[in-house]
């Protein structure tokens, strides 16, 4: 039973949430995720369409989400999710989708508080915290990585310069085309069959105009990574890691 105090957003499987075979993907249902946060921050006062009067948005800094269940176009879903934690300038915010009684997907995330008059992170308030309710239910045991490293076996397997339609109400890259360009870096192999969990660590806003390069590597303990960074040299820029397990 969903506790009382866990937003639940009913929804459904649209057919940009599909993947080749007509089934849920990860990016269809990151995608349900998003919009459920940002519905249950609306409720409480921090949404996008009051931004201007509270002064500050909450940006996303990581994900981790495990597919259980890949669900068909139109099947109903209800997505599950509530804050964990509000400390400092972050908040972790935890997720579960449902198809009926059954647990179709999990999943993690870390937001950053900003101000929108600075574009500067900014302290969550007393004020801010107590218009949540607030649940240490966790749904891993596993911390999400805050950061990664391209080994010397990493290779450049896609690239392309950020484009309009890339970029999203905070003026940079939407968090889910960052997944758009690593799946683009995948081999053919890996993209086939995609495991069931996947992790991204959002280090450096993306703008328009960008180019961008994706690094391609297993790593030792057999993860598929996609660092996806711009520059080169000194002026490397870091934007993100993903990986795939």
């Amino acid at each position: 039973m969903i506790p009382i105090s866990h937003f639940v957003y009913p929804c459904a499987v649209t057919y940009a949430d599909v993947g080749l075979d007509g089934r849920l993907c990860h990016k269809g249902a990151l995608r349900l995720l998003q919009e459920a946060a940002a519905v249950d921050s609306q409720n409480c006062g921090y949404g996008l369409l009051n931004a201007e009067e509270s002064g500050v948005c909450w940006i996303l800094t990581g994900w981790r989400i495990q597919l259980m269940k890949r669900p068909l176009w139109r099947t109903p879903l209800s997505a599950e999710t509530w804050p964990r934690t509000m400390d400092g300038f972050l908040s972790d915010r935890d997720f579960r989708i449902f198809s009926g009684n059954e647990l179709v997907a999990q999943a993690t995330s870390r937001w950053c508080l900003v101000s929108t008059h600075t574009g500067r992170v900014t302290r969550v308030t007393d004020t801010i915290r107590g218009a949540y309710i607030l649940d240490s239910q966790a749904v891993f045991s596993e911390a999400l990585h805050t950061n990664g490293r391209s080994g010397p076996s990493a290779e450049e397997t896609f690239s392309c310069v950020i484009g309009r339609r890339d970029i999203d109400t905070n003026h940079h890259v939407n968090n889910l085309h960052y997944l758009d360009y690593a799946l683009e870096a995948l081999p053919q192999e890996v993209f086939e069959h995609i495991p069931d969990t996947v992790e991204i660590v959002y280090r450096k806003q993306i703008l328009l105009g960008t180019p961008i390069r994706c690094l391609y590597q297993l790593t030792d303990d057999d993860r598929h990574q996609v660092e996806i960074c711009s520059g080169e040299g000194k002026d490397i820029v870091h934007h993100a890691f993903l990986w795939f397990y």
